[in-house]
């Protein structure tokens, strides 16, 4: 019997997490970052102190392990089956003979479907195990004389320990005791009347900020922004399943058969609920964005360029394309081979959010723009849904190394050491503090120090390209600011600008030698004029490739597929991203 018992937990728990893995690691790897716990002890005084607290805290204590392959879809996994099996425990109370998985699936099934989204905290899955854990002791208690006074108990204790939830026990309490007929069941209002007053006083003294966060699970989401409808489904699944298991048929003598039928209705039902909402609610469109973040964050650019081939319709995979090109030194020679849509691809507009706010403090560290990319290292620090970040912690330590503000640097350093997955990081980086010379020796932030303007100014005051033009100038050896410049105006088709970049800076210590695409850029801004293009000593590789260019557009010009000519043989280069994009 006890192997029967553990055998559908430890199904269910394969299931879970294998298909988690296969599915969604990468979200797992993206949330992890948006919650910082830490191993201190005025940390977890501050957060066990507030209503929900000891849920906020399992929640975050686990989710900081999702950084570790495999971690993430397996704690979900084993925290559903957990939700599951509890649940079982529960509708067996009430029919003992049956094994009605249906119901005890849907809750499984209603948290799944919310994992899904980001700005959904773990902490509410906790939660809501937490009452399911509560709702099971409770019910083991037969006498009532002991069961109305313990409810009372277990309501306030649950709201401090997992926020609302306590509302969804009393509720079950209520449907419990009425159910089930019991002659002091009208007594249980009292539990319900309980919780609405603990509800109402919460926010009174603003223990609670609002009704909302006190009596709807709204509270395990973004503060700021309005929680989706499939938030509410675990909560409405648990009372509609212990009414489903009171009003079930109790016929104990039921023929194999009609076993048979109920059992595979049921997996047909809970089938095609899995078939219905995991595609409507997975969020696949965020998906690639959370594999190139995670790519991004590892420093891994081959698998960046590699996952960016084909068409590109979103400026902010493009931004990641571009970064990793920049990072590979191949931004000015490679980066028509892609699908470029103009300069907001180099950098998309900020929005406000952590996401935008992330990409663009990585994109501004890469091109040596470190006051930019503090700034949005801040912008991101306070935009997540829990109380920092660790990842743009560890930005903000790198900038102000960089700057010599070390007093700062050491305050960010010392909330690192007490995180599980950036204590090394951390310890490692307190080597550099009031050390000029490690930082100047170390092969990321030196570069980045030797780049800062010598004279204090106001960064992007004047425009992205005149800051890039003065890095590029104090440090010619670091070829990305004159390029990137170049390549925002090669996107933008600002060929004069481009025009004056080139006739000012090439043959100096600044740009020695023309990249692939501005070389591309010459023949266009003087395509009959050889002596123009020997000037800027272009090669005869591309000499010989805008022949094939230039041939195939006279040979075409009244052919409508034209276009489709042009972006078969030449969709790498410059000329074809001037013409048709």
């Amino acid at each position: 019997m006890r192997y029967k018992q553990i055998l559908p937990g430890l199904i269910l728990f394969a299931l879970l997490g294998v298909f988690l893995q296969i599915t969604s690691k990468f979200h797992f790897f993206y949330i992890e970052q948006l919650q910082l716990f830490q191993f201190s002890g005025d940390y977890l005084a501050d957060k066990i102190c507030d209503p929900g607290g000891l849920s906020l805290i399992v929640g975050e204590f686990l989710t900081q392990f999702f950084i570790t392959p495999y971690a993430g879809p397996f704690i979900v996994g084993a925290v559903l089956t957990c939700i599951g099996l509890t649940t079982r425990a529960i509708i067996r109370q009430i029919i003992p003979d049956k094994e009605l998985f249906l119901l005890y699936l849907l809750p499984v099934l209603s948290l799944l479907l919310i994992q899904y989204d980001f700005n959904y905290l773990l902490q509410g899955t906790i939660a809501f195990l937490f009452c399911l854990l509560s709702l099971n002791i409770w019910i083991r208690i037969k006498d009532f004389r002991y069961r109305l006074p313990a409810a009372l108990v277990i309501t306030p204790s649950l709201f401090w320990i997992g926020g609302p939830v306590a509302g969804l026990f009393s509720l079950s309490v209520v449907i419990w005791e009425l159910s089930s007929r019991s002659k002091h069941g009208i007594y249980s209002l009292t539990v319900l009347i309980e919780y609405i007053l603990i509800g109402i006083g919460s926010v009174w003294t603003t223990t609670i900020t609002s009704y909302r966060f006190a009596f709807l699970p709204d509270v395990f989401y973004h503060p700021i922004l309005a929680a989706p409808n499939v938030i509410y489904f675990a909560w409405i699944s648990l009372p509609f399943c212990l009414i489903a298991a009171f009003l079930y048929p109790k016929n104990k003598n039921i023929s194999k058969k009609k076993t048979g039928i109920e059992l595979t209705a049921q997996a047909i039902i809970i089938l095609s609920l899995c078939w219905m909402g995991i595609p409507r609610y997975n969020d696949q469109k965020s998906y690639p964005l959370k594999v190139l973040d995670y790519y991004a964050r590892t420093g891994q650019w081959d698998e960046i360029i590699q996952y960016c081939q084909g068409p590109i319709k979103n400026y902010l995979y493009l931004t990641y394309l571009n970064r990793a090109l920049a990072e590979k030194g191949e931004l000015a020679d490679r980066m028509f081979a892609f699908d470029q849509h103009g300069p907001q691809g180099l950098l998309a507009s900020w929005n406000k959010t952590f996401t935008v706010s992330n990409l663009l403090s990585d994109a501004y560290f890469t091109l040596g723009e470190i006051a930019l990319s503090q700034e949005m290292a801040f912008e991101g620090y306070v935009t997540v849904i829990g109380a920092g970040n660790p990842r743009n912690l560890q930005r903000l330590i790198q900038t102000n190394l960089i700057y010599g503000t070390y007093p700062i640097a050491e305050k960010y350093i010392s909330i690192l050491e007490k995180t599980y997955a950036y204590r090394d990081w951390a310890k490692q980086h307190r080597d550099f503090l009031y050390n000029d010379k490690a930082i100047e020796a170390d092969p990321v932030l030196g570069p980045k120090r030797k780049g800062l303007p010598k004279d204090s100014n106001l960064s992007g005051i004047n425009g992205l390209e005149y800051d890039l033009l003065i890095r590029a100038e104090q440090d010619p050896d670091n070829q990305l600011p004159i390029q990137f410049t170049g390549a925002i105006y090669l996107l933008s088709k600002d060929m004069k600008s481009f025009q004056a970049l080139i006739e000012k800076y090439y043959g100096t210590p600044i740009l020695p030698s023309l990249p692939i695409s501005f070389q591309e850029a010459v023949i266009l801004l003087a395509e009959k004029d050889v002596d123009y293009w020997k000037r800027f000593n272009i090669s005869k590789n591309v000499i010989r490739k805008f022949a094939g260019y230039r041939n195939l557009v006279v040979q075409n010009r009244n052919n409508p597929q034209l276009p489709q000519l042009i972006k078969n043989s030449f969709g790498d280069t410059y000329w074809s991203y001037y013409i048709l994009k």
